[in-house]
């Protein structure tokens, strides 16, 4: 009985990704919410290991979001261990250079996108890699999740966070000052919080595209 009068649940995809000690708030998570993953677990150590994405647990879950996804392409987390499923991902597109750009953000375990930005009209690809980058990063801490990493495929933007200052040398103009303006204001995020979420460069040429692509190529 005292087994089993107390859970721990992990919800994955949810309003508030996270681990809870209590059905009420895990409930809270997922009630009305489309899509929503989650799992109860005996202890809170089994609970934060399969949060964080132990793929030997999770593949499963993982190959039964991928045959709902379709013709979408689904990077084989099994084949690469290596990968933290339990993560976010984020990548920009960009026609042209300067041109019409737009970015986003996608669970890694799931391949739902969690946000999307543009197009905007007058823009490069490192612009949208570090908006992406910036974007994730406030969102992970606005939803408590401090050490879930973030995977970019974008070594220019990852460095200019690490900077926190955005090194463009796009010119200012009535197409994009909008866009320079929301530039400066995640250059701003950057100097005035701190965050210990680990950004990693996504292995692209052994892992195929990073999974928040837009597949444009």
């Amino acid at each position: 009985m005292g087994n089993n009068r107390f859970k721990w649940y992990v919800v994955w995809v949810g309003d508030r990704p996270g681990i809870y000690d209590s059905w009420e708030e895990c409930k809270l998570q997922i009630d009305r919410y489309p899509g929503a993953r989650y799992k109860s677990y005996k202890t809170r150590e089994e609970a934060v290991e399969a949060f964080r994405g132990d793929p030997s647990q999770q593949m499963g879950l993982l190959r039964s979001i991928a045959d709902g996804l379709g013709s979408r392409p689904v990077v084989n987390y099994e084949a690469f261990p290596e990968i933290n499923v339990c993560s976010l991902a984020v990548d920009a597109a960009c026609s042209g250079n300067p041109g019409v750009m737009e970015y986003r953000g996608v669970w890694v375990a799931t391949g739902e996108e969690v946000f999307r930005k543009g197009p905007f009209p007058h823009a490069t690809n490192n612009i949208g890699e570090f908006l992406a980058l910036v974007h994730g990063l406030a969102l992970l801490q606005k939803l408590n999740l401090p050490d879930m990493p973030i995977y970019s495929d974008s070594r220019t933007a990852q460095a200019w966070v690490r900077d926190r200052h955005c090194k463009t040398t796009l010119q200012r103009n009535s197409r994009n000052a909008a866009l320079l303006d929301i530039v400066a204001r995640a250059e701003a995020w950057l100097a005035n919080n701190t965050y210990r979420n680990r950004i990693i460069k996504w292995n692209t040429e052994e892992w195929g595209e990073i999974p928040a692509d837009f597949g444009r190529k």
